[in-house]
């Protein structure tokens, strides 16, 4: 009964210990599910430069009211101690009055020349411009997070190859030693042999340390902590065009960075237009509620009084200063005309060149895979040939070395592939999280300070 009571037990523990290895295998697999898409999501979730630009976008957006500060209401308090000694007919003494005199005061602009007009327009500016900048700052993150990507499947790739090779080139140099004992080699195909070793070592070595960086940096900007040793190559299902033309066309309407220029020479248009109003006639309205209080008991000039004024202004000329500073913002627009007009060129450029590496990306992509094809099957000729002494063993290590380089450069020019297809779409303006995550909700709510805004609090007694 002991002995079954024993066995039963060392089966329930058995299974136990198996169920809690299946399910740490399932957790450990769950969280290390990384995929390109959910790789640029986290990376998208995570940056702190979109988190600050989104801040500044809703900073901007704080400017439309800050417009309406040329027409808003405008109240003070204001109180007024006039000490005086005084004498009467140049008779007697001198009587000291003392006259308080408060004022509430309530006004506004109610024609103010355009300029709460003009400031609204710039603030609309203002905002699409923000709107743009984020957009540009979203792109580079992602086109960031597509890198990182891109780099830890080549290393990783790289150095698996580099791995099997550097394995081979042992075999091959242990062999070439055994041959040299059989005396049908001689000492200086064995040392070329170790040399080649040597190189692939090092070469193995160098891979690592990409691997490693290449590792570091995509945990830094995804905050994935632990990445699987198998990443795929991405597939892009992306439509883009293939003509220059048309490539040209688009990014000149909707490339962010050209839409910022446009804004920014729109409201280098606007200031002027908005320092023109300096020299425009005003029309304000002010009510006012006013006490005077005398320490004279006799005194006369004790009063309460309310009303209102309207009071129009108006300048009757131009002075040099604001002369001045027109000539100035003048200067400024067309240097932003310029500065439009440059960019334009490089946005066209930038498309131009763009294109030309997704296509020579691609055309390296099949040389490679047809290089690698015809490397392998070079490789094991040479290795047959070699067996029946019609090669040496330094020729089967140059065609190691030759299929290595034909894969690894396939690894990379797929890379370069599918990033330079994003390049592209981002230069178009068409790069969004959304090519990653239809279904991504920004989870990063924006935290509002309480202000004070108290007239008078302690901060006034600092």
């Amino acid at each position: 009964m002991n002995l079954i009571f024993k066995i039963k037990k060392h089966v329930i523990f058995s299974l136990f210990l198996l169920s809690s290895v299946n399910i740490f295998s399932y957790s450990y697999a769950k969280d290390n599910n990384i995929t390109f898409k959910n790789s640029i999501t986290e990376t998208y979730r995570n940056s702190l430069e979109i988190k600050a630009e989104k801040y500044r976008l809703a900073a901007i957006k704080h400017s439309l009211g800050e417009a309406y500060s040329s027409k808003d209401w405008n109240s003070s308090y204001t109180a007024n101690l006039n000490s005086s000694n005084k004498q009467s007919d140049f008779e007697g003494s001198y009587v000291n009055d003392d006259v308080i005199t408060s004022t509430l005061s309530l006004s506004k602009n109610l024609f103010d020349g355009g300029k709460k007009y003009e400031k609204t327009l710039i603030a609309k500016d203002n905002v699409k411009m923000h709107i743009q900048k984020l957009k540009v700052v979203e792109q580079n993150v992602i086109l960031k997070g597509v890198k990182a990507y891109l780099d830890v499947y080549s290393s990783q790739s790289v150095v698996k190859l580099r791995s099997i090779s550097l394995e081979r080139f042992k075999g091959h140099v242990k062999a070439a030693n055994l041959k040299l004992s059989a005396g049908t080699v001689t000492p200086t195909v064995v040392a070329e042999s170790d040399a080649r070793l040597a190189k692939a070592k090092y070469e193995f070595i160098l891979a690592e340390g990409n691997s490693k960086n290449a590792f570091s940096s995509f945990k830094s900007i995804t905050k994935i902590k632990n990445i699987p040793l198998d990443l795929k190559l991405p597939i892009a299902h992306l439509i883009i065009p293939l003509s220059e033309e048309k490539i040209i066309k688009i990014s000149k309407l909707k490339n962010p960075s050209i839409i910022i220029s446009q804004l920014i020479n729109s409201i280098a248009k606007k200031n002027i237009d908005l320092d023109k109003t300096v020299n425009r006639p005003t029309l304000k309205l002010e009510f006012q509620l006013k006490d005077n209080q005398s320490s004279v008991i006799s005194s006369t000039s004790d009063y309460q009084s309310y009303g209102a004024n309207i009071t129009f202004n108006s300048p009757l000329f131009y002075n040099y200063s604001s002369r001045s500073s027109l000539k100035k913002l003048d200067k400024l627009y067309i240097a932003s005309s310029i500065d439009l007009s440059e960019k334009y060129r490089e946005i066209e450029l930038e498309a131009i060149s763009s294109l030309q590496s997704y296509k020579t990306s691609v055309a390296k992509t099949l040389a490679s895979k047809s290089e690698k094809m015809s490397s392998f099957l070079a490789l094991n000729g040479i290795k047959k040939e070699s067996e029946y002494g019609v090669r040496t063993i330094l020729d089967v290590l140059d065609a190691e070395v030759d299929y290595l380089n034909a894969s690894a450069n396939l690894i990379k020019s797929q890379a370069d592939q599918i990033y330079n297809l994003y390049v592209i779409k981002s230069i178009l303006g068409e790069l969004s999280i959304n090519d990653f995550n239809d279904n991504y909700k920004d989870e990063n709510k924006l935290i509002e300070n309480k202000l004070k805004f108290n007239v008078i609090d302690t901060d006034m007694l600092k």
